[in-house]
């Protein structure tokens, strides 16, 4: 099993910075049709998604989700040959300045994804980047509002 740690720290309370975890996390999974935001409803652990992007289809489910300290989520990505079995885990915790979030990326390469290893890490590497970025972008928008 490969890992990933990324991390990144937000200046804002830890409830604020969860809230705007899982529309991020939303958008790219169950695009906000599986639960209100805007009320702050919550995915509630086995809730399951699929989501076709370009060739590949991202399916998975929540195993958990403990307001306001963490997100784990189990996903299969199928752009066949490759598949991928990944599992996200999102932990915040509270600092001096706001809030810290810290993202677990934990992978198995099966079939043909093994022979593009380095084509998968840099994937994942770039998928956990954009979605730190878009956290980092929610937060500064809600500040400004």
């Amino acid at each position: 099993m490969r890992k990933q740690h990324h991390e990144t720290l937000l200046g804002c309370a830890l409830t604020d910075a969860f809230t705007a975890l899982v529309a991020v996390v939303a958008k790219g999974r169950w695009g906000g049709a599986a639960l209100d935001i805007v009320t702050g409803g919550l995915p509630g652990a086995g809730c399951q998604y699929a989501q076709q992007r370009g060739k590949v289809l991202r399916r998975g489910k929540v195993l958990a989700c403990l307001r306001p300290v963490s997100i784990t989520l189990q996903e299969t990505l199928l752009d066949p040959p490759c598949c991928v079995q990944l599992r996200l885990h999102w932990r915040l915790e509270p600092t001096e300045l706001g809030a810290c979030v810290r993202l677990d990326a934990r992978y198995l390469l099966n079939g043909a994804a093994s022979l593009r290893r380095r084509h998968w890490d840099e994937r994942i590497h770039g998928h956990c980047a954009r979605m730190l970025d878009a956290l980092n972008s929610s937060v500064r928008q809600t500040k400004e509002t």
